[in-house]
């Protein structure tokens, strides 16, 4: 009887919808909705990847990130009503062991560091 009740939870689980707001945000569909994109040069691996959403989820004003290797961008989504400086996203970064090279928002405007 308790196998019979596993295997039944597991399938509603698996056959669930998930909530919209995490199926929006989730990996490559977040490049079309996010708030900040990051150009970064010194992304090689996913190990590049896990620390710089690691370094970025810690703050509070971040609702969501994602990590391009390809391209190699970092794209932010930021809760309701929060911002985030260039130079505190450089800061952050910098923090995680990379460079930016171009840092663009959603309104349009666009942040070129000037270079070291």
């Amino acid at each position: 009887m308790r196998l019979f009740l596993t295997a039944a939870m597991a399938g509603l689980m698996l056959t669930a919808p998930a909530t919209a707001s995490a199926a929006k945000l989730a990996g490559p569909e977040l490049v079309e909705i996010a708030d900040i994109s990051v150009s970064l040069n010194g992304l090689v691996c996913d190990f590049c990847s896990i620390a710089l959403n690691k370094t970025f989820k810690k703050r509070d004003d971040i609702l969501a990130t994602y990590v391009d290797l390809d391209t190699k961008i970092l794209s932010l989504s930021l809760k309701e009503g929060a911002s985030l400086s260039n130079e505190d996203i450089m800061k952050l970064v910098e923090k995680a062991g990379y460079t930016t090279t171009k840092i663009a928002r959603k309104d349009g405007s666009v942040f070129v560091p000037p270079a070291k």
